[in-house]
C-alpha cells in the first residue's frame, strides 16, 4: 500500500513539474509579447504627439495666411476705390493697352 502512495505521490510531483514549466514558458511568451505591445504603444504616443504638434504648426499657418488674405484684399479694395476701379483708363496706360 505504501509503495502505491510513493508512485501516487511521484506521478502527482511529475504533473505538477510539468504544468508549473508550462506555466513558466507561457509567462515568458506572455512578457515578451507585452514588452512588444508597450514599444508599440510608446511609438504609436510618439506618433499622435507629432501629429499634433504638426497640426498645431500648420493651424498656425493657415491662421497667418488668412490674415495674410484679409490684408491683401483690403488692400486690394482700397486701391480700387483709390483709382476708380470702373474708370476709364489714362491715355497712358489706353496706349500701353492697346501696344499689348
Amino acid at each position: 500500500m505504501m509503495r502505491w502512495v510513493a508512485i501516487g505521490a511521484l506521478c502527482l510531483a511529475v504533473m505538477l513539474a510539468c504544468v508549473s514549466s508550462y506555466l513558466v514558458w507561457r509567462n515568458g511568451h506572455l512578457r515578451e509579447d507585452l514588452d512588444a505591445a508597450t514599444r508599440r504603444l510608446r511609438v504609436a504616443e510618439r506618433q499622435v504627439e507629432d501629429a499634433q504638434q504638426t497640426a498645431d504648426v500648420l493651424d498656425a499657418h493657415i491662421k497667418r495666411m488668412q490674415e495674410d488674405r484679409r490684408a491683401y484684399d483690403a488692400d486690394l479694395y482700397r486701391l480700387r476705390e483709390q483709382e476708380g476701379y470702373n474708370a476709364p483708363l489714362s491715355d497712358f496706360l489706353g496706349d500701353a493697352f492697346d501696344r499689348l
